[in-house]
């Protein structure tokens, strides 16, 4: 007589397998995962680095680089904002209506600026200002 084997449910080694690929299917999920939380890290540090340049440019519209070449403003509790501002060009006489010249004169300046955290640069650039100076030669606020 030859003994029958019993095939009812699985064996060790069946059950070893399926816990193996069960095990790489969770690995690849959990690495994905990841992935999908470390761009959301990254999206999230870009979008506060161009809202801290949005608030930068408009701090830096404010300011008359005749009158500040350069200096440091705090953007937010731990961000600021430096800029470093050099002429381009002469002073000459600032219009008014109907193309009639004013006492005051005007210049196109180069501002470059950096926004820092923490010691470290996260956003550098540049932008041209017009600065101004008064009838009397001093910059004007």
């Amino acid at each position: 007589m030859i003994a029958r084997r019993q095939t009812d449910g699985f064996s060790t080694l069946e059950l070893l397998v399926a816990l193996a690929i069960l095990s790489l299917g969770l690995m690849a999920l959990i690495d994905f995962r990841l992935s999908l939380l470390q761009t959301q890290s990254r999206q999230l540090a870009q979008a506060e680095a161009i809202q801290h340049e949005a608030n930068a440019l408009a701090l830096l519209r404010q300011i008359n680089p005749a009158a500040q070449p350069s200096g440091r403003i705090a953007i937010d509790q731990s961000v600021r904002l430096q800029w470093d501002a050099r002429i381009i060009g002469s002073y000459r006489p600032q219009l008014a209506w109907l193309g009639r010249e004013t006492g005051y004169r005007v210049a196109r300046f180069k501002v470059n600026y950096a926004i820092v955290e923490a010691d470290a640069a996260i956003v550098r650039g540049s932008v041209e200002l017009i600065g101004r100076i008064g009838p009397d030669g001093r910059p004007t606020p």
